[in-house]
């Protein structure tokens, strides 16, 4: 697989120029290669316009390498047929990236739910233990922005399916697959596809290295089955079967990891620590004191008896079931553009919500899936939501009760992304309540 330091003369298009794409630009430029670049968005082809060679007629030319970003879908873009006759020539930033590495550590991390998490919790093992560790991927820097050349480094990947299916060259010293549940369906075509997809993260894992897969929500082994069929070598592979007891009180524990499904996020993260020879002191005092991520499950008010909870970050329902499961005395907003085939499954949790508001423009869809379960009202947007949550609350002036956004659903539909929507929300609250 090539290296950047092997692009120099070679010719590259660049397809996606968001911030991976810009990261990709540089690094080539950098390295003396021949760059074109392309984005279907008007607005980042001006951006990039007067840098590098914009070409429009991308498809009626030829390359040695064409670089796609993650968010792409080759399979069902308009010109599919010239993605599907250059499909060899196909890589990715992270291809680029780790066939420039030479003896330095990698650790990827992916799942469906909590993967952030997980990989800014090794990250602050590691950094706490004086480590040379960075942070990127999908989470944090684009891979072509870390230090790559930095002897003795440890680079911590968060890798989104989309990111994983593209790619070939994935080596790695430790994998980790935390959960899949159904997500991404519109394009992967279907779970087992979706499976697949995630299971390369075990691809390039070292002889010498460890690799971690949690099988703890495989209640059909579809995945484990997959990982059987695609003939995965399982002898460096934990198979984590069960939520594994930690045996730690939890007020030694942060908040934001004392849920259930972080119990195997804690078991990973201390084997890491042995791996790394890390003292089991380092790993208490980092349990202990991290601090939760923007936009998961974060406590943003406690004002009277209402605590205002920004889960703008679950996109689809089993990341809200993880929320759902935490709290009592919910007022919970929902909805947005619904994951293709999501389901949501309220009637174990109707005892934890007093009434859910729908807002966004999938109404329909969310209406029929809660409405014989949970009282609920159509609230259409994140203001009416709050303003009808917060006179709903007055209802119950003795008792604890949270207002929580755990949408079970993508924010395109009003807002840029997850991160807009929760800090829409922080801001809401701050004015209202």
């Amino acid at each position: 697989m090539l290296s950047l330091e092997q692009c120099s003369k070679k010719k590259f298009l660049v397809f996606g120029l968001g911030v991976s794409g810009h990261a990709t630009l540089s690094q080539l430029k950098k390295n003396k290669a021949n760059i074109e670049c392309w984005d279907d968005s008007k607005q980042l082809r001006e951006k990039f316009k007067n840098k590098y060679r914009v070409n429009k007629n991308w498809f009626k030319s030829s390359y040695d390498f064409i670089i796609i970003s993650p968010g792409i879908n080759i399979y069902s873009h308009s010109k599919k047929l010239f993605f599907y006759k250059n499909k060899k020539k196909i890589i990715t930033d992270l291809d680029l990236f780790c066939s420039s590495i030479k003896d330095q550590k990698v650790i990827m991390v992916t799942g469906t739910n909590g993967k952030s998490t997980m990989c800014k919790l090794i990250y602050d093992l590691l950094k706490n233990s004086k480590k040379k560790v960075y942070l990127g991927g999908n989470y944090g820097t684009p891979v072509l922005d870390l230090p790559y050349k930095e002897k003795s480094a440890i680079f911590v990947l968060e890798l989104s399916s989309y990111q994983l299916d593209y790619s070939s060259r994935l080596p790695s010293s430790v994998s980790i697959l935390l959960n899949i549940s159904p997500d991404h369906l519109e394009r992967h075509q279907n779970f087992s596809k979706y499976i697949s997809a995630k299971l390369k993260i075990f691809k390039g894992l070292e002889k010498t290295g460890i690799g971690f897969l949690d099988l703890s929500s495989d209640k059909q082994s579809k995945i484990f089955n997959i990982l059987k069929s695609e003939k995965y070598n399982q002898k460096n592979i934990e198979l984590i079967k069960k939520n594994i007891h930690h045996n730690i009180k939890d007020n030694l524990i942060s908040s934001p990891l004392r849920a259930l499904h972080f119990k195997n996020c804690l078991y990973i993260a201390l084997q890491i620590a042995k791996l790394f020879k890390i003292s089991k002191n380092i790993y208490l005092k980092t349990i202990k004191d991290f601090k939760g991520l923007p936009h998961r499950q974060e406590i943003i008010k406690i004002k009277n008896n209402i605590t205002f909870i920004n889960d703008s970050k679950a996109t689809n329902f089993s990341s809200t079931e993880v929320a759902l499961n935490s709290y009592k005395n919910i007022h919970w907003i929902l909805g947005g553009l619904a994951k293709a085939k999501d389901r949501i499954i309220v009637s174990k949790f109707k005892k934890s919500i007093l009434k859910a508001y729908i807002i966004g423009k999938n109404i329909n869809f969310f209406l029929k899936q809660i409405k014989s379960t949970v009282k609920h009202k159509t609230s259409h947007t994140l203001k009416n939501a709050l303003l009808s949550a917060l006179k709903e609350s007055k209802n119950y002036p003795s008792l604890k009760q949270v207002i929580l956004l755990s949408p079970s659903a993508a924010s395109f539909d009003q807002y840029k992304n997850f991160e807009h929507r929760g800090n829409t929300f922080k801001q809401l609250v701050k004015k209202y309540s």
